[in-house]
Parts: C-alpha cells; structure tokens; sequence
C-alpha cells in the first residue's frame, strides 16, 4: 500500500493523469470532503480520469505533501500538506497567481494490488 500511495502523490504532484491512474483499480471510488465546497464522489477509473484532467488547468503548480502515515494491511491514513498557486480566477473566490496551503487528510484503501478508495478531507 505504501508503494501505491507514494506513486500517486508522485503522479499528482507531476500533473500526470496517467501516472495516477496507474495505480488506481477499476472500480475506484474517489470521495472529496471539503469544509468550504461541499462532497464529490465519483465511481470509476474513467471518472476520476476525466475529473483529474478537467481540473489540471486550475493551478500552476500543486503538491501534495504527506506529513504523517499510517498503514494497517490494505488501508492507509495520511495527513497532507497542500499547496498550490491557481492559474486563473475561480468561482469559489480564488483568484489568479494566488497562493493556497491547506491541511487535510486522506483515506486510502486496497483491493487487488491497487488502489480502491480515496477519500479525502480538507
């Protein structure tokens, strides 16, 4: 599991879909909780794919830094550091060249050697 999530966090940072997807079952189920936008919850390997390139414009630069890890067989909580600069206004108040860091944690879980469910809080 640890070999999977590193890969993901290494994919994302790059911007690279494919890299993420890579290690993403079929079947994956992506959950985004935010405390300012509401839920997001997509199903499916296409999904995600098409919701990750969709979103790849919106900032310049973006990494995902894990702060804390902790692994029990196929499940995994890790506290990440975000950062970012948006590329362009957004209709959630951001505006171009801004700088935004924020905290969150995510949930990941396994099934047949690859990823299964992410869900992610901030």
């Amino acid at each position: 599991m640890n070999d999977l999530i590193n890969a993901y966090i290494q994919a994302y940072n790059r911007k690279d879909v494919p890299g993420m997807l890579a290690v993403l079952h079929d079947d994956i189920r992506f959950e985004n909780v935010s405390n300012t936008g509401g839920t997001m919850t997509l199903t499916g390997k296409q999904a995600f794919g098409e919701q990750a390139t969709q979103v790849l414009p919106l900032f310049s630069t973006r990494r995902q830094e894990i702060v804390t890890k902790i692994i029990a067989d196929d499940r995994a909580a890790i506290e990440i550091k975000y950062s970012a600069v948006v590329a362009q206004d957004l209709p959630n108040g951001w505006k171009a060249n801004q700088q935004i860091e924020l905290r969150g944690v995510s949930i990941f879980e396994g099934s047949d050697g690859k990823i299964s469910r992410i869900s992610d809080y901030s």
